[in-house]
């Protein structure tokens, strides 16, 4: 027979890992944005020509 710490630990382990996959989702795309930012930024850098002058 399992000590009651054990059956509480057992018992919330799925809420554990539903808000564990919400964090790791926010993540994912806060990273996405980033990377999706980071992107257009490079993009405009290299619109412009060389020395800033427009």
């Amino acid at each position: 027979m399992m000590d009651p710490v054990t059956l509480m630990l057992l018992g919330t382990a799925p809420a554990v890992l539903k808000v564990a996959d919400t964090l790791a989702q926010i993540l994912l795309l806060r990273a996405h944005a980033q990377l999706v930012r980071n992107q257009a930024a490079t993009r405009n850098q290299d619109d412009k020509p060389a020395g800033g002058v427009q």
